[in-house]
């Protein structure tokens, strides 16, 4: 089964019905989506499709994960900014002395005896120094700048791609759900069509018309319908899991009719046109950029690098200087390390590869599209094969059992095209149902979102 396909076992729905009118222009998507991103029928309790989404965008694992990461870069951009912003300090001391150290010293016209005292060290001695360093010239720290800023950008880009494979996995368990509980309808059914026969033969036999062979069969025959039912309710309980799982919302009982509409999808063309656009390449291409201003970041390991820093202290103890002075100091340094020119050749090996896993991303993109297109032609034709089949076995079920009942034909003969027909509703349920999930991972591919108005309300 491809990975379109809906796991489902041999089970059946009860009714596969045809999809209602749609204006002309409405896509093939809309017949997918148009009742599942709004309110479901009457009839239906399962939630919208839309409900799921919008509580994986919030709940998945995986969108949480991502969205942790994308604040990290970009809390990691903005620690690159403030690294070119002045770094201030300030700093404080209080010591004791012993002894203090004041000097006298004589100032103005010393035939007048004028003195002044100087504290070279004083006994509680107090002193604050506040000060600023500011880079100038820093290429290193502004391509360290840039390298941060397009890492941002990627990771908000693949919070993008994230949330599209999100609304995939959210969608495939979706139309599981759905087909598991119509399979589950159907189980019940025949096990209830099972019991009416069994019955209609248990009253041939004994009225001496029916073989006990005949009334075996119609046993083994209900038995097995029964098999059926609690396979059904297996997998239903397994499907919700899943659902609410990577939606992180339970859904609630029942579901609603599967279309098998065969309505062909716009051109392919329509589909690949802006796949450069696509969040995963765009995360690749904005990583190979960051790649590349690391490269010059790491060359900028070479450069000198210009500062200026600015002082003030103030203390009790100035000795023959003023209190508060400042001072201002510009350095100049430059650095030579060998490493550098092997780290910078790694780093210019490592762009090279981020440049190929941008290629590679679009065509992996492309790729994926053209793959769903296919899907979606393949399962068409299997819903145009499987609904002729079903109509086919309906009718040959249905003379079956009424020569059966007019006596022209054994039991055997009922029994073989019933479980025909059971097999033909199987064969209709999962084609409508991998058309439903394929046309769903198309649009998705092609980067249109199934909450962003495309088919849905």
């Amino acid at each position: 089964m491809s990975e379109y396909s809906i796991t489902m076992l041999t089970h059946s729905l009860t009714r596969i019905v045809r999809p209602p009118t749609f204006s002309r222009g409405a896509t093939p998507l809309a017949l997918v989506v148009a009742g599942l991103l709004a309110v479901p029928r009457e009839a239906s309790a399962l939630q919208p499709l839309a409900e799921f989404i919008r509580a994986a965008r919030s709940q998945n694992f995986d969108a949480r994960e991502q969205a942790a990461v994308m604040s990290q870069r970009e809390d990691e951009a903005k620690q690159a900014w403030w690294k070119l912003a002045p770094v201030i300090s300030a700093s404080g001391s209080y010591t004791n002395n012993q002894y203090a150290a004041i000097a006298t010293i004589p100032v103005g016209n010393p035939a007048l005896g004028q003195t002044q005292s100087v504290t070279i060290m004083a006994q509680n001695q107090l002193d604050a120094t506040f000060s600023a360093t500011l880079p100038i010239v820093d290429i290193g720290a502004w391509e360290r700048v840039g390298a941060s800023h397009r890492t941002a950008i990627a990771a908000r880009a693949q919070a993008g791609a994230t949330e599209l494979d999100v609304q995939r996995a959210v969608a495939q368990a979706y139309f599981q759900v759905v087909a598991e509980e119509a399979v589950l309808r159907s189980s019940n059914e025949r096990r209830d069509t099972a019991q009416s026969n069994l019955d209609f033969v248990r009253t041939r036999n004994s009225a001496g018309v029916a073989p006990e062979l005949d009334l075996k069969r119609a046993e083994a025959e209900f038995e097995s319908a029964r098999q059926d039912v609690t396979e059904a309710e297996y997998q239903i309980r397994i499907a919700r899991r899943s659902l609410a799982t990577v939606a992180g919302l339970d859904p609630s009982p029942g579901g609603f009719e599967l279309s098998d509409d065969t309505s062909p999808e716009p051109p392919l063309d329509s589909f690949t046109v802006g796949s450069s656009n696509l969040p995963s390449v765009l995360a690749a291409s904005e990583t190979a950029r960051a790649a590349e201003r690391t490269v010059n970041s790491t060359r900028a390991g070479l450069y000198p690098t210009l500062s200026a820093t600015a002082t003030e202290r103030v203390t009790n103890a100035p000795g023959f200087g003023q209190s508060p002075y400042y001072q201002i100091v510009g350095t100049a340094t430059w650095r030579f390390d060998g490493s550098t020119i092997a780290q910078t050749s790694a780093a210019d090996r490592a762009a090279e590869a981020a440049r190929v896993r941008e290629e590679r991303a679009l065509r992996e993109a492309e790729d994926v599209v053209f793959n769903d297109y296919q899907a979606v032609v393949r399962q068409i034709e299997k819903t145009q094969a499987a609904r002729a089949q079903r109509e086919s076995s309906a009718l040959a079920a249905n003379i079956a059992r009424q020569r059966y009942e007019a006596g022209t034909a054994n039991y055997l003969d009922v029994q073989t095209a019933a479980r025909d027909d059971f097999a033909a509703k199987v064969a209709l349920v999962q084609a409508s149902a991998d058309l439903a999930y394929a046309r769903a991972a198309l649009h998705l591919a092609a980067g249109r979102r199934l909450d962003s108005g495309n088919g849905g309300r």
